[in-house]
C-alpha cells in the first residue's frame, strides 16, 4: 500500500464478532434513560480499549452483500490521533461482503444529534459494482427495532471521502425523527482502499424549540423569537398549492420542511455553518433560510420527486411557476435578450457543464420562456412527461430523442419556432427583472 508500512490485519472470519441484520430488539419507552446534552455518547471513542480482536463497546455486523470475500478491518497502530490506536476498514476490488463497526444508543424525538470523527484515507476509490459509502453514518430505529426510514442506506452521514488524504475532522448533524427510539452510529467503507477512524464523537444538542404549521405536504417552522408574518405564510401556502395542482402532484415522498431562522447568527449557531447563505438539504427535504417567503428552492422541493432532468428543463419549469405566481412577463425578458443577440441556442446548454458555463441571467429566462411556450402550446402534461422522461440525462443526443418522443417534433425545430414567437411577442419595452 502507498506511503505506509504493512498494516496489522485482523481478518480471519473465525475471529469476527458479527452481529447480523439491520433490525434490533424492541425498546420500550420506559426503558430509555434520560437524555444528556453535550456529552459524548460513544464508548471507547479512540479505540484504546480492546477485548481480544474487538474494540470495547463496539460491534461488527454484516451491513450488505453475500459471498466469500469479506472486507478487512481491525486495529491500526501506525496512524492515530489520540492514544496509540485507530480503527481501519479496507475494501478490495472483489469484496463481496461489507462489515461495519457500530454502537447503539437510545434517542428521543425532537433533539438534534451531532456526530463527528477524525478520518484519514488511502487509495479510496469506487470499483465496479461498489457503493460510494465511506465515513460515519447514523441510522434510526423505532421501538420494534425497524428502521424509521429506509429510503437511503442511512439517515445521515458525513461527506464521502475519496482518494488519499490526511487526517481531517468530518462532521454532520441530524434531528431525531418522530418514532425513533434508538440510533446506530457506524463506521463504513464500501469502496476499494483504506479508511482510518479515530476520536468518534456523538452528542445531543439542545432541543430546538420551533413553532410550526402543518399543511398537506409542507411543515412551516419558525423560532419563537421571530414568527413568519401571516401574509408571507399564506403566500407560501398559496404558492405550494398552485404548483401542486398544476404539476398534478398527488403525493410527495417525505414531508417538506420550511425552516425560517430569526437571524443569520442563529442560523449559523444551529446549522454550524461559518457564514449565512440559505441552503436546501435535498435528501431531508428541508429549506433553511432567514427569509419569510421563498419561492425558488421551495418549488424545486415540491418537484423533487419528479426527477432530475437537464438544468434548463428544471429551471425552466421552476421559473414558469415563479413568473406566474409573481406576475412576471417571462417572454418579455427572453425577447430582450434575443433582440440583443445574447440568447444562445438552447441545445448548447443542455448538459449541466454547458448550462453552468453560460450567462445564467440570459439562459434561465430563455429556458423559462421556452418551457412556458411549450406549456401554452402543448399543455402541462406534455412538459411534465419531458421532465420525468429526461431524468438524469445530461447529453444533447439522448435529450433530443426523448424530446421528439414527447412532442413529435425536433428540439431544434421547436426552439426556432419559439424564437419566431418571441420576435412577434408584444410587450413593454423594459424587461422584468427576475433575479
Amino acid at each position: 500500500m502507498k506511503n505506509s508500512r504493512l498494516r496489522s490485519l485482523v481478518i480471519l472470519t473465525a475471529m469476527l464478532a458479527v452481529v447480523s441484520g439491520c433490525g434490533g430488539e424492541k425498546v420500550a419507552e420506559e426503558d430509555l434513560p434520560e437524555i444528556e446534552i453535550g456529552v459524548n455518547l460513544i464508548t471507547n471513542p479512540s479505540f484504546e480499549e480492546w477485548n481480544g480482536f474487538m474494540p470495547v463497546g463496539w460491534d461488527v455486523r454484516l451491513f450488505a452483500g453475500e459471498g466469500k470475500n469479506i472486507n478487512m478491518y481491525g486495529r491500526n497502530r501506525d496512524w492515530f490521533i489520540t492514544g496509540e490506536n485507530s480503527y481501519f476498514l479496507r475494501g478490495l476490488f472483489n469484496t463481496e461482503k461489507w462489515m461495519v463497526l457500530s454502537q447503539r444508543h437510545p434517542v428521543r424525538p425532537g433533539y438534534e444529534v451531532y456526530f463527528s470523527g477524525m478520518i484519514k484515507t488511502a487509495g479510496i476509490e469506487k470499483s465496479k459494482g461498489q457503493e460510494d459509502n465511506a465515513g460515519l453514518f447514523i441510522i434510526f430505529y423505532n421501538a420494534e427495532g425497524e428502521r424509521v426510514n429506509d429510503r437511503y442506506y442511512a439517515d445521515s452521514w458525513t461527506s464521502r471521502r475519496v482518494g488519499t488524504g490526511p487526517w481531517s475532522k468530518n462532521e454532520n448533524k441530524i434531528e431525531v425523527p418522530d418514532g425513533a427510539r434508538t440510533m446506530e452510529v457506524g463506521l463504513i467503507n464500501q469502496m476499494t482502499g483504506y479508511i482510518y477512524f479515530d476520536d468518534i464523537e456523538v452528542r445531543f444538542l439542545e432541543k430546538l424549540k420551533w413553532e410550526e404549521k402543518k399543511t398537506k405536504f409542507v411543515t412551516y417552522q419558525w423560532d419563537l423569537e421571530r414568527p413568519i408574518p401571516a401574509d408571507d405564510l399564506q403566500r407560501e401556502i398559496d404558492l405550494v398549492k398552485m404548483v401542486v395542482e398544476e404539476a398534478r402532484i398527488k403525493d410527495i415522498e417525505g414531508r417538506i420542511y420550511y425552516r425560517m431562522y430569526p437571524s443569520e447568527q442563529k442560523f449559523m449557531d444551529v446549522t454550524g455553518r461559518k457564514r449565512y447563505r440559505k441552503y436546501t438539504s435535498w435528501t431531508k427535504k428541508t429549506l433553511h433560510t432567514t427569509d419569510s417567503f421563498e419561492d425558488h428552492e421551495m418549488i424545486h422541493l415540491v418537484l423533487y420527486d419528479l426527477g432530475v432532468p437537464p438544468m434548463g428543463v428544471a429551471k425552466g419549469l421552476v421559473f414558469y411557476f415563479r413568473s406566474k405566481f409573481n406576475g412576471w412577463d417571462i417572454h418579455n425578458a427572453a425577447k430582450q435578450d434575443l433582440a440583443a443577440k445574447r440568447l444562445p441556442g438552447l441545445y448548447r446548454t443542455v448538459s449541466k457543464e454547458s448550462f453552468d458555463d453560460s450567462n445564467l441571467q440570459v439562459t434561465v429566462p430563455g429556458w423559462a420562456s421556452f418551457v412556458t411556450w411549450l406549456i401554452d402550446r402543448y399543455g402541462m402534461n406534455k412538459v411534465l412527461d419531458l421532465y420525468t422522461s429526461t431524468n438524469e440525462i445530461d447529453e444533447i443526443g439522448p435529450f433530443e430523442v426523448r424530446f421528439k418522443d414527447v412532442f413529435g417534433d425536433d428540439f431544434k425545430k421547436l426552439d426556432q419556432e419559439w424564437r419566431w414567437f418571441l420576435l412577434r411577442y408584444e410587450c413593454d419595452a423594459a424587461a422584468d427583472t427576475i433575479f
